[in-house]
């Protein structure tokens, strides 16, 4: 029984680490997607940037939700993934002005 115990334990920490490493992964990816939405409005290319927009916006939005169901955080690693998530909001806010 505690082998059993131990071993949901280890399975639980394991889909937590999944998921944190998921989010910043995908963060990442948003962040890319605002940068290549903000050349393409430069560019002209209004569609391109605007699908670039949707695709990042829809990704913040669901890694919030995801995000808040994470657990186990330390303090440092939780201010990290804010200030990822903030930088992705600014960037997503100056895409509005542009569009």
């Amino acid at each position: 029984m505690r082998d059993l115990f131990r071993e949901t334990l280890r399975i639980r920490d394991e889909i937590e680490w999944s998921r944190l490493d998921f989010i910043w992964t995908d963060l990442d990816l948003c962040l890319t997607l605002a940068a290549i939405a903000k050349r393409r409005y430069r560019m002209g290319s209004r569609e391109l940037a605007e699908r670039a927009f949707a695709a990042a916006e829809k990704g913040y939005s669901d890694l919030l939700r995801y995000f808040s169901q994470a657990k186990g955080l330390t303090a440092e690693r939780e201010r990290e993934f804010q200030s990822r998530f903030n930088r992705l909001r600014e960037q997503l806010d100056g895409l509005q002005r542009l569009g």
